[in-house]
């Protein structure tokens, strides 16, 4: 019984503060782990109490595990008056997070794989508001999944609190991105002057720094694509894959690896191959892996960063001092963040500042060196000037040839590191170009430039989910071009693609921006059309059925008569993965057209169909 006394004390219900005060709710919370995710909260809402566990730390925090797992926090207010109190979700990373028992029957939706608009409160982070009367004891649950960071870094206060704390927060964040644009602009006008590519890859290098912090405190989901839900994952990988390839370039030059060692060069470019496969799997592949990847290259390269430092320093590089300092900090800061994110080290602001902070004194500390540098060439620029003076004395004619050379050397390195400059933008450019292209091309049908089958696939999943959430009607009609074999076999081939065309741009003209038309295979064709019901359906495909027959198409000075079958199927989704039965009764729609004669729309019946 002594034993299970401090789980019991875990367990107590959590007094609401008052005041400036902030607690942690995480030792009052209880778990239950649902690895399928299927459970809904009628369920979860049923579980005995033996079934939850108490979490027993500082914060809810079960590293990077995509699990769903819910939580339940029972809370009360000792008050004599009722206050408006916030619980504050400091991870704005996590994909889902649904919230019960703040509001009534009220759910909280929310998560950056969902919406920004959904959000009660419009925040970076997940801000829950939360009302109890005085003397009242709430119940609350959450359920969190995510593919990132299972970390909830949760906090109580109250209403005022909380705006306080926003104030300090926004003052901080905003010295901390001003002073990474005032090390941009510094270290760009530096560039722009000395045309040194250390300082490019080193503006480069804060730029996507700044854009991946931008993206990890929710900024760049509440301000800059609140909606593009994919471009949002991917985007946080990318960004930490750019910042650490931008990262090994600028100490490649600055360290001056060409003249090092073999080794040395033979790291470095690994290092850049991980960095560039990385950023292919943040692009193509799922987004735990790439995520993983771009922290264990963050770290990798740190290491390898300040092991070769050190080594230079020790080789009599002097300028390597500053820079082992600055991979120190930075090695450092990456590692206690890395290591909360995995629950390894307890929330805390430090450790969720850390790499911001670390960040900070690294580029300062950068910034020092890379002045440090100036200096060195300056003095070392002096002594030469000097010499050449002293020289130049002594025989003024060699002195002339010498600057004469000087000066052709200088001119054909500075056109050198132009030309290399621009074919390696060029280049960027370009595979920036192919990505776009092929990400969009692997969405089209080659043919038509219509969405191809898997994408359809892909869209009416969600389509039906939302659907399905909403209450909204979900029309989905199948067309198919009547006695196409005879249009290939009289006009060719050829004609009958310039057919296919025609017929997916008549269909498209008369389709909503909002609606989604794909080629489903040969001359069959897939359109989906949100908040439709069988009345407008019906008139729609009706519409689409007269205007191809009124129309022929054109080909080669031949006028070729196209007629077209349309089954549909229209009405409210009674379940969210209903995408593949709806397309069966379409399809059974329009074979039912086609057994009418062609060339006309037929609607799913059940009782006609199937009686059939």
């Amino acid at each position: 019984m002594l034993l299970l006394l401090p789980v019991l004390a875990w367990a107590d219900s959590l007094p609401l503060p008052a005041g400036q005060t902030q607690v942690l709710p995480g030792p009052y919370m209880q778990l239950w782990k649902d690895p399928q995710g299927d459970s809904d909260f009628q369920t979860v809402r049923a579980l005995p109490d033996s079934a939850w566990q108490a979490v027993g730390r500082r914060d809810a925090s079960f590293g990077y595990d995509s699990s769903t797992y819910w939580l339940r926090l029972d809370v009360h207010n000792p008050h004599a008056r009722a206050l408006n109190w916030v619980l504050l979700i400091g991870n704005p990373l996590l994909d889902q997070l649904d919230a019960y028992g703040l509001d009534g029957e009220r759910v909280y939706r929310s998560g950056d794989q969902r919406p920004f608009d959904w959000r009660w409160v419009e925040h970076r982070q997940l801000v829950l508001p939360l009302t109890v009367a005085a003397g009242e004891q709430r119940r609350i649950w959450l359920r969190m999944q995510t593919n990132g960071s299972a970390n909830l870094s949760a906090s109580l206060m109250t209403h005022e609190a909380f705006d306080h704390q926003e104030q300090r927060s926004l003052l901080f964040q905003g010295l901390f991105f001003g002073a990474l644009l005032g090390m941009f602009v510094y270290n760009l006008s530096i560039f722009c002057i000395t045309h040194d590519r250390n300082y490019l890859w080193y503006c480069l290098f804060v730029a996507s720094f700044s854009l991946y912090e931008f993206i990890q405190l929710g900024f760049a989901f509440q301000w800059l694509w609140p909606n593009a839900l994919t471009w949002q994952q991917l985007s946080f990988p990318l960004s930490s894959a750019l910042a650490t390839l931008f990262g090994i370039q600028f100490t490649y030059g600055v360290l001056a690896l060409r003249e090092a060692p073999a080794a040395y060069r033979r790291v470095a470019h690994s290092l850049k191959a991980c960095a560039w496969l990385v950023l292919v799997m943040a692009l193509l592949g799922p987004y735990q892996p790439a995520l993983i990847a771009s922290f264990v290259l963050i770290v990798a390269c740190a290491l390898a960063a300040f092991v070769i430092t050190l080594l230079r320093w020790r080789a009599g590089y002097a300028a390597a001092r500053l820079f082992a300092l600055g991979w120190f900090v930075l090695i450092s800061a990456s590692l206690a963040s890395i290591l909360t994110g995995t629950g390894v080290l307890p929330y805390s602001l430090l450790t969720l500042h850390a790499q911001q902070i670390g960040g900070v004194i690294e580029m300062t500390v950068f910034s020092i060196a890379l002045a440090a540098r100036i200096r060195q060439v300056q003095e070392a620029e002096r002594m030469a000037q000097a010499k050449l003076i002293t020289q130049a004395r002594q025989l003024s004619s060699e002195q002339a040839k010498h600057l004469e050379l000087q000066t052709q050397i200088s001119e054909n390195l500075e056109q050198r590191v132009k030309e290399r400059t621009a074919a390696l933008e060029e280049t960027l450019q370009q595979l920036s170009s192919a990505n776009l292209r092929l990400a969009e091309l692997n969405r089209r049908d080659g043919l038509t430039n219509l969405f191809n089958r898997q994408t359809l696939s892909e869209e009416l999943a969600r389509a039906c989910a939302r659907a399905e959430r909403s209450r909204q009607s979900l029309a989905v009609l199948m067309l198919d071009l009547d006695h196409f074999k005879q249009v290939n076999d009289r006009y060719g081939h050829l004609a009958g693609d310039a057919c296919l065309r025609h017929a997916a741009q008549r269909i498209q003209q008369r389709l909503r921006s909002s609606d989604l038309l794909a080629r489903f295979g040969g001359e069959e064709f897939v359109a989906l059309l949100d908040s439709t019901d069988l009345t407008g359906a019906l008139d729609l495909a009706e519409q689409l059925r007269d205007d191809l027959a009124r129309h022929p198409c054109l080909y080669q000075q031949q006028s070729i008569p196209l007629s077209i079958s349309i089954g549909l199927h229209a009405g409210i989704p009674d379940a969210p993965d209903c995408g593949e039965s709806w397309l069966d009764l379409a399809d059974r729609a329009l074979y039912r057209a086609k057994a009418a004669g062609r060339n006309r729309v037929a609607s799913y019946e059940a009782s006609t169909l199937d009686g059939a």
